[in-house]
């Protein structure tokens, strides 16, 4: 088996970034455990995760609840979930497939000849690559913005891990405070991970960090209640494929010994996405015996 990754690591939106000294996910911020497969895989293989102990509080300072149960995190980044569960693979890094060509005996892809593949893409991107005249979702984008602030505890920050701001199409659709992760922050500092309201990252997508950052620092500060003045760093991230929208998802039919997996047919969760991999490769198993027969 062999995985081709564009970027530099493995992971995708489970992504953590060392920023300024800290250790911070800018991605996916925690995650769930409520089948018994994914917890085993956690128990057996993983180990390192905590839960968060702070609550989740909405802009009326009401309790948000999870509705699949405990939030968790890794103590090494939540990157590092992904790069546990592709330990033993063949791993191609900074590798883009630009197209594959459907064969009688297979699929080309990077001058050689598999008996199928497998899309964990976006699925603007698998529907690219496979060739789909649709793609089997569509999804909203997100801006982020990573804030350091010059004190511990500063405003709310003791309070919560994270503030919801008011629903409709505001500023700031959530707020986390990586202080909440143990290990996680260095020295007398605060860290906050900001993501925006899809209606304003569509309309600043295209925009520098420098333009959409401060905008989200303002709204992150009144949310918090911290004072004025007291940013000492700032970094901005875009996500175009943030979130896939389960009410604009599409049956489409791959061509023969393609596949693909992921939020492009499941929730844009940890645990959904690690299901529909493992149902994904129970397809690809049935499709290699159906060959052989």
């Amino acid at each position: 088996m062999r995985l081709f990754e564009s970027a530099t690591c493995v992971g995708g939106r489970c992504a953590t970034r060392l920023w300024q000294g800290h250790l911070v996910d800018h991605g996916v911020q925690y995650f769930t455990a409520q089948s018994p497969e994914f917890k085993k895989e956690l128990l057996t293989r993983l180990r390192q995760f905590r839960p968060i102990i702070s609550p989740i509080l909405d802009s009326e300072n009401r309790l948000v609840t999870s509705p699949n149960g405990p939030r968790f995190y890794v103590l090494q980044g939540n990157n590092y979930l992904a790069h546990v569960f592709s330990h033993g693979l063949d791993i191609r890094l900074n590798t883009t497939i630009e197209s594959l060509s459907f064969l009688a005996n297979g699929i080309e892809c990077m001058g050689e000849t598999y008996r199928a593949v497998v899309s964990s893409l976006p699925a603007p991107q698998t529907a690219r690559l496979l060739g789909l005249a649709q793609a089997p979702a569509e999804y909203e984008s997100c801006l982020v913005a990573l804030l350091e602030y010059s004190s511990v505890g500063i405003g709310k920050s003791r309070e919560c891990y994270a503030r919801l701001a008011p629903s409709g199409n505001g500023v700031i659709l959530s707020s986390h405070c990586e202080n909440h992760k143990a290990g996680r922050v260095i020295g007398n500092k605060s860290v906050f991970v900001v993501q925006a309201t899809p209606a304003f990252s569509q309309q600043h997508f295209n925009e520098p960090p420098e333009k959409y950052v401060p905008l989200l620092a303002m709204e992150n500060e009144d949310l918090w209640h911290i004072p004025a003045n007291q940013r000492t760093a700032v970094y901005g991230h875009s996500w175009n494929y943030a979130r896939s929208l389960s009410t604009l998802r599409h049956r489409v039919h791959p061509p023969r010994g393609a596949f693909f997996c992921g939020d492009s047919r499941t929730e844009s969760t940890i645990e959904d996405v690690w299901l529909d991999g493992r149902r994904a490769a129970g397809e690809v198993l049935i499709y290699l015996a159906e060959l052989s027969t």
